[in-house]
């Protein structure tokens, strides 16, 4: 047996708001090396109809990590807790997102967690956690759907 704790499959993690805030977003933006202005100039950004900086898609993977900074936060675990992560012996496995609608600077986005299942492979050398994050906004409804596996290397 693994080290994941899996009687934590199906397992909901209460949402927790997280707000974009412009200067961060701005600043991932240039890092990531993004040209098109809507992304950092508000006034580029309302010139070509939107209601301030657009959020890479890739944003997503820092808004997860934001709301897993505010569940601790508010005294919730976040998904390596929960699930009992090892950080010793935790490896990246596969992401893919689905893109359900753009978010923008100011936006206060809704992240929740849910543990899907948990897997063995290489004759149990490794165990796979399978955990699907869900970004919504209140009123545009679901913005994000994450997928990933997060890897124990036990052999």
């Amino acid at each position: 047996m693994g080290i994941f704790d899996r009687t934590t499959k199906g397992h909901v993690t209460p949402a927790v708001a997280v707000t974009l805030e412009h200067g961060a977003l701005a600043f991932f933006a240039e890092t990531i090396g993004e040209s098109d202005p809507i992304y950092f100039d508000t006034q580029a950004a309302v010139a070509a109809g939107h209601p301030d900086i657009l959020a890479p898609a890739t944003y997503a993977v820092a808004i997860g990590a934001f709301a897993g900074q505010q569940a601790l936060r508010q005294g919730l675990p976040d998904i390596i807790d929960l699930i009992k992560a090892d950080l010793r012996v935790l490896l990246h496995g596969t992401e893919a997102y689905t893109y359900h609608g753009p978010m923008f600077a100011g936006d206060t986005v809704l992240v929740e967690n849910e543990i899907i299942d948990f897997t063995d492979a290489k004759g149990g050398k490794l165990e796979i956690a399978h955990v699907t994050t869900r970004i919504s906004h209140a009123e545009r409804g679901p913005r994000v759907t994450a997928t990933r596996a997060m890897i124990h290397r036990l052999g």
